[in-house]
């Protein structure tokens, strides 16, 4: 079984890949906390995996819920592994996660991580199209090489892009993330279609619809950026900084 988290479609992609591979199913981190379920029997399972995006060198806050309410009954021979998509590098978040499952008992046997194309608009514009696609190209023989370790039973760490003093950083990043995934900036423009794509789409239930504009009902999200990157007519902002970037989202797979 294959827990994944996704905005954008990175980590779907790869959970994808993965569970063609190694051929186990993928569940929506997402959609599982929208449904409020937790507990899951891993009996017909080989594998137990965490696919999921670096967010400020850390987990996703969602992803970090998820597994402190997770309950797995028969996991107990259980390969398990975690697989990490990036901008660029990951800090120490698979520590992060790792020590989250170690406090319900499950080791981590495998660690894997990926560049992909980079899509926090928060803070700067995004690359051009082709260069998005050479990203996802690229990530390919990394996922592929995953699989075959997996298979092999090769268990390690084999993340090579944590970056300098990964700990340090995502200690202190991780801080920085919890204060700032506000949701007081997000806002729609006057061209919104009222689609309710948005809405719909949260993983949090951030997004209610209101008179015929979204409005962000928590005070905090996990800014996976799902809404202004998958927005039909672009339509939803981050403040002023995002007016004009460019959106992303993974085009090989289907949001």
């Amino acid at each position: 079984m294959i827990f994944y988290f996704t905005g954008t479609g990175n980590s779907l992609y790869v959970a994808e890949k993965l569970s063609e591979g190694i051929d186990e199913n993928i569940l929506d981190i997402g959609q599982l906390v929208k449904e409020n379920r937790y507990e899951f029997d891993l009996s017909d399972n080989k594998y137990l995996g965490f696919v999921f995006p670096v967010y400020y060198y850390s987990a996703p806050f969602i992803v970090e819920e998820f597994i402190k309410k997770l309950k797995l009954v028969n996991s107990e021979c259980m390969k398990v592994f975690l697989f990490l998509t990036c901008g660029a590098t990951t800090g120490a978040s698979h520590e992060q996660v790792a020590k989250l499952l170690k406090e319900k008992g499950i080791n981590t046997d495998f660690r894997f991580a990926v560049a992909m194309p980079d899509n926090y608009i928060l803070l700067y514009n995004l690359d051009h199209e082709e260069k998005q696609v050479k990203s996802i190209e690229l990530s390919n023989k990394k996922i592929i090489d995953a699989i075959d370790i997996l298979k092999s039973d090769r268990v390690g760490d084999y993340i090579s892009i944590k970056g300098p003093l990964p700990g340090i950083v995502s200690l202190f990043a991780h801080r920085a993330y919890d204060l700032t995934r506000n949701t007081k900036k997000f806002y729609a423009e006057d061209f919104c279609i009222d689609c309710k794509l948005c809405e719909e789409i949260c993983p949090e239930s951030a997004i209610k619809m209101k008179d015929g504009k979204p409005t962000w009902v928590k005070e905090k999200c996990s800014h996976c950026l799902g809404c202004i990157s998958r927005c039909p007519v672009e339509a939803i902002q981050y403040s002023k900084r995002t007016i004009g970037r460019r959106r992303y989202t993974n085009p090989y797979v289907k949001l």
